[in-house]
């Protein structure tokens, strides 16, 4: 009978599996993100998709830092795109706002 060779000893059990990555809220994030900026001209829909994208993106990005999740630039994306779907979405309600206002004489 032969001798398996040298480095060849019993299998070793197996561990605890790895966890599968989180990557729920940097999905989310981008979506939401992404979609304030065309519903910006909606007036409160841009703010608050924007709002949630942006915190959303905010989490997902900790998540990825911790190594919970590998999608650190989709919530990256949804971070940047929310602040910009809900200033714009501020901007057009505040120019509605003043628009409106400047119209209507004082008499």
């Amino acid at each position: 009978m032969t001798t398996p060779p040298p480095g060849y000893g019993q299998p070793q059990p197996y561990g605890q599996p790895a966890a599968a990555p989180n990557n729920t809220l940097g999905l989310i994030a981008m979506i939401l993100g992404i979609a304030s900026i065309p519903l910006a001209c909606c007036f409160g829909a841009g703010i608050l998709f924007g709002a949630a994208g942006a915190v959303l993106g905010y989490m997902g990005k900790q998540n990825a830092a911790q190594g919970k999740a590998t999608n650190g630039s989709q919530a990256n994306v949804g971070f940047i795109c929310g602040i910009i779907g809900a200033a714009i979405s501020l901007l057009w309600f505040v120019g509605t706002m003043f628009l409106n206002l400047s119209v209507i004489p004082f008499s």
